[in-house]
């Protein structure tokens, strides 16, 4: 699958840039690289709780995933809000794949699992707030009501109350969405809905928890002095948070750092413990009033996050500018061009692949239909080695890189779906230098490359559209030549071309012999399947180039550059041979016959395209009249000469 011989390790997880993931990546990615495995990650941004069309889009991931190709899996699937993704990668597992597994902070089916031990967690900071402040009016701010860690964690809180002897109210929680959104209504609802201002609020995470803070303050309520606020996680932003945030540690490093070598011994054929806990514990700072701040060390911390904020309005920037430059590409293998993913000099970026079916590049790309799964073989339309844009060659799905990204050393690689909501195009593939993980702007980075492959699937559908409505426009519906319109346009053409190059023009008028008693006697379904020989006999007669017509009910017009009276001829007899087989095998009760005439308009153009068209069709009248006298004209086949 990499191509190197080496074992090849998987990990699946969601939103690889959050602090918690960061921190599995890190130390998975350095712990493989010593030991020489190959890694994939199959990543996905989800929201939490949310069926939505682009929550499918992102957990199509987990069918790109050739389960039997890997040696052992590693799976943080409390990081996927999908359960219905979760049950699916389980059964895959156990479908195909023969490997050992391992999870990662969620316990399923038996497996071995290295777990946090969460709880306790909040229940001491809730009792802490009790013994050390004096608190008994302690509100809660919650994920998402139906999350599993969100009632973990409101468990946790609920026991806290209980131990201090508080009775727990549900009217002093609030349910957010593990994020910072909802951080404006939580503000509302604990400063203006509830009868009296809560004296702390304990929140789920982190995130919650600083977006709160932030939007406290700027209300003028000061924190810790009016309001007590903490959370959980203990990400890096806790400790530049002003003020610092207590909050509960959850040992990311740690609990991966096992999972790793927990999986490792089970390739090895060794028994593990089927549980193994790392513990995490409460970190008391000033958001709770417990630690005098340390300006030093906090503004040292600030300026190293400043970086990052400008680093991230940077990229910001970027993705504005390539979303307007992918708008203008014509074609997939364009988009590489604009992806700016390598802009910066001092990005971590290596290699990358933007992977679509194969055959889905160039003008007309064939995108992946809606719906779950991806096809079994695959283009990088842009495949960027060592940061330079190379060609690489079709590859199988289950080998997910070309060849040409193959090395000796042992790959990292992430691997994110490219959608617009839930139609799949593709995938992207990355791999960083050193240990590294994705920047905190890289969800939208994907996003725009999905909404620009959208935007050109949309624009060459409808230029198909256009295309068929531009041929309905010019072409007769029964027998697909050019309708009276399109014959205007294209004679014209034909005639100024012929002009300006010195040729001579052929005008043929073709017209269908006694249609009116065809359609009269056996019906006009038979009618028009007479109208289409003539048409496939014309199409059979014709050179290429040359304009065929059906300009009235029965009446037909060829117009061709470069005739002389042999050439004009020689289309006469292809014309009328092709009419005679048909009669002989044809087995219906009438034959098909037309009339014709022709005139050849001189090198120097001296009679006008009308005047020229009017000259032919004296001449078809004339050999209408001749076969009239002669008796040629009849259409039943009993009474044919």
């Amino acid at each position: 699958m990499f191509y190197n011989g080496r074992k090849n390790l998987c990990v699946v997880l969601s939103d690889p840039a959050n602090h918690y993931q960061e921190q599995v990546c890190k130390t998975l990615t350095s712990l493989a690289q010593v030991r020489g495995y190959n890694l994939a990650y199959f990543a996905c941004f989800t929201s939490y709780g949310v069926d939505t069309k682009n929550g499918r889009g992102q957990a199509n991931i987990i069918n790109l995933i050739p389960y039997e190709k890997f040696d052992g899996f590693l799976i943080c699937h409390d990081t996927l809000a999908d359960t219905q993704a979760v049950e699916q990668i389980f059964q895959y597992i156990k479908q195909r794949a023969k490997a050992p597994v391992v999870t990662i902070r969620r316990e399923q089916d038996g497996y071995p699992c290295v777990l946090s031990e969460d709880c306790g967690s909040i229940q001491k900071i809730v009792q802490h707030l009790v013994d050390v402040h004096g608190f008994d009016r302690i509100a809660f701010m919650n994920g998402p009501e139906e999350h599993p860690d969100a009632k973990i964690r409101l468990h946790d809180y609920k026991e806290g109350l209980r131990s201090r002897g508080i009775a727990f109210e549900e009217k002093m929680v609030f349910y957010g969405d593990f994020w910072r959104r909802t951080s404006k209504q939580a503000a509302d609802y604990f400063t203006m809905e509830l009868a009296k201002r809560p004296q702390a609020i304990v929140c789920a995470n982190d995130y919650m928890a600083i977006a709160l803070c932030n939007e406290l303050i700027n209300r003028e309520v000061m924190i810790p002095e009016d309001i007590v606020i903490t959370g959980f996680d203990d990400i890096w932003e806790s400790t530049t948070n002003m003020p610092p945030l207590t909050t509960v540690t959850v040992q990311a490093g740690k609990m991966s750092e096992l999972a790793f070598h927990t999986l490792v011994k089970l390739m090895r054929g060794e028994e593990v413990p089927r549980t193994q806990t790392v513990h995490s514990e409460p970190v008391f700072r000033n958001s709770c009033g417990c630690e005098n701040m340390n300006f030093a060390s906090v503004a040292k911390k600030r300026v190293r996050q400043n970086k990052e904020n400008e680093d991230i309005m940077e990229l910001m920037s970027s993705n504005t500018h390539m979303t307007v430059e992918m708008s203008e590409a014509d074609c997939a293998e364009e988009l590489v061009e604009h992806t700016r993913i390598l802009q910066n000099p001092d990005n971590y970026v290596r290699n990358f692949f933007i992977c679509l079916g194969e055959g889905r590049g160039g003008a007309y790309p064939k995108y992946h239909s809606t719906g779950p799964g991806y096809p079994d073989r695959f283009h990088s339309v842009g495949s960027v080695i060592n940061r330079r844009i190379v060609q690489t060659k079709p590859f199988d799905a289950v080998d997910l890189l070309p060849k040409e990204a193959a090395e000796r050393e042992p790959m990292v690689y992430y691997f994110f779906p490219l959608h617009n909501l839930d139609r799949t195009f593709g995938y992207f593939a990355i791999n960083y230098k050193g240990v590294h993980s994705c920047e905190k702007t890289f969800h939208t980075w994907l996003a725009i490359v999905g909404n620009a492959l959208e935007n050109l699937r949309l624009r060459q559908k409808n230029k198909v559209l256009l295309d068929e409505l531009n041929n309905l426009y010019i072409h007769d519906a029964l027998t697909g030549l050019l309708n009276r319109r399109g014959f205007e346009y294209s004679s014209r053409d034909l005639y100024e071309k012929s002009a300006k190059d010195g040729q001579t023009v052929v005008i043929i008028s073709i017209d269908m012999d006694n249609l009116k008693i065809v359609n009269d006697t056996f019906g006009h379904a038979q009618g028009d399947v007479a109208l289409q020989e003539i048409a496939r006999a014309m199409e059979y007669a014709a050179r290429e180039g040359d304009a065929c017509a059906r300009t009235g009910g029965d009446e037909f017009t060829v117009v061709g550059i470069g005739y002389d009276e042999e050439a004009a001829e020689a289309f006469l007899d292809r014309f009328q041979s092709h009419m005679e087989s048909f009669n002989k095998d044809s087995e219906l009760p009438y034959l098909v016959r037309a009339s014709y005439g022709y005139y050849i308009v001189p090198p120097d153009h001296a009679i006008a395209l009308d005047a020229a068209i009017v000259k032919s069709d004296n001449c078809l009248y004339e050999n209408k009249r001749e076969k009239k006298a002669e008796n040629l004209d009849s259409v039943f086949r009993d009474s044919a000469v």
